[in-house]
């Protein structure tokens, strides 16, 4: 199949079918508005992006085939590559500018397709809705069709990106029509985006605290260090540790207890953050912060190492193996990343070089060198590819601004 080509109703219906059964024995899916219902594409569905499983929750409420727009780097998998095809998934370069991406989606439009689109480019780590690429505004003028914004809610907390095990609880779906044709089309760009980020914000812990919903799963703290990585107590990196429901730091003690409803409750000292949401974003003004304290900087570089197998893929190939080694930055290079092999081989990227930077699932971390992806594949559960994508992106802000 194609862009241009449906898959057909009947192996549609039956797939979507058995997923649906599927995802509904996971979790109590509430759809609470539904506007796709009689509404004729082409059209263009904005979604906020909290599992891995969310094309899936769209598209089984959806009584049309969406060609979501997708990793690019998923396509380098073969197989993967000919199931994304035939939905006629359309590939992009997560950061990058990709013009091939627009002429599929103006493909997608007139071949009379449902174009799904998540714009926060990759799933959130915290259940709130992260800043939207501003290019997302610029297509929504330029494909001139009816906008659906998809809102999940629990998700994220049915199924956290930093955790190993899917909870059960309530996961509701909403589909809002909320433009029509030419209904933006006297608005800049600036005004569009300004419109799709009040469209798209979802805060999870705060639809938590307003419904009650509870998650229940086996150890539901486990790997929360791969999000949250200083402790609150006593500010030290890195020494964060997960135990079925607690997480606790290893320098100081400070310990706390995760509950089914997504919040911290107080086991050892008293309570800091109540929410992962509150927490992380502590310690994101933490860590800028510390871009501005060169001892603080220097005291970083312990915990900016950790094993990793390393791969490229130059164009559009599959990935080829580099070998397994550390990635460590220095704080006598601190504009630079550095891969140490376990062989002898060294690769060093310069900041100024790399594009792209993203991290896949949990453990992938990515960035592009030219035409070449590098990926960094953390195969030890507990390292936080989080940890890494937001201290490089604080070293690159502070770099920019002297």
């Amino acid at each position: 199949m194609s862009i241009e080509k449906k898959p057909g109703k009947i192996a549609q219906r039956l797939v979507l079918s058995a997923l649906r059964a599927f995802l509904q024995s996971r979790s109590q899916i509430k759809v609470v508005r539904n506007d796709t219902v009689g509404l004729k594409p082409p059209y263009l569905i904005l979604a906020n992006h909290v599992t891995n499983w969310d094309p899936f929750y769209i598209n089984c409420y959806v009584d049309e085939p969406i060609s979501f727009v997708t990793g690019a780097s998923l396509f380098r998998n073969p197989w993967l590559a000919k199931l994304l095809n035939y939905t006629g998934a359309i590939p992009k370069m997560k950061n990058k500018n990709d013009t091939r991406t627009i002429r599929s989606m103006i493909k997608a439009k007139q071949s009379g397709r449902v174009i799904g689109l998540f714009p926060e480019g990759n799933r959130n780590w915290d259940g709130t809705t992260e800043p939207l690429f501003y290019s997302t505004a610029k297509l929504v003028k330029l494909l001139d069709v009816p906008v659906v914004i998809a809102t999940i809610s629990g998700g994220h907390l049915s199924s956290p990106r930093w955790a190993e095990n899917p909870r059960r609880g309530p996961i509701h779906l909403s589909f809002e029509k909320k433009w029509d044709v030419a209904a933006l089309a006297n608005h800049t760009p600036d005004e569009i985006h300004h419109l799709l980020t009040e469209a798209l914000a979802h805060d999870d812990a705060e639809w938590q605290s307003q419904t009650g919903a509870a998650y229940y799963g086996k150890a539901p703290a486990h790997y929360l260090e791969r999000l949250l990585f200083i402790c609150p107590h006593c500010e030290v990196p890195g020494r964060l540790r997960s135990e079925q429901d607690l997480f606790g730091c290893t320098a100081c003690g400070y310990t706390v207890r995760y509950t089914p409803q997504g919040k911290f409750a107080q086991f050892t000292h008293p309570l800091r953050f109540s929410t992962t949401r509150d927490w992380n974003r502590w310690q994101l003004e933490r860590l800028n912060q510390v871009m501005q304290e060169p001892e603080q900087l220097a005291s970083w570089e312990p915990v900016m190492q950790d094993p990793v197998h390393m791969y490229v893929s130059e164009g559009e190939k599959p990935f080829q193996s580099l070998g397994t080694g550390r990635l460590h930055w220095n704080a006598d290079q601190a504009d630079s990343l550095t891969f140490q092999g376990d062989h002898g081989q060294a690769y060093s990227f310069p900041f100024g070089e790399l594009e792209g930077i993203n991290v896949q699932l949990h453990h992938k971390f990515e960035f592009y060198v030219g035409d070449k992806l590098y990926r960094f594949l953390f195969y030890q559960p507990r390292t936080s590819a989080y940890k890494w994508l937001k201290f490089i992106t604080a070293l690159e802000q502070h770099f920019t601004r002297h």
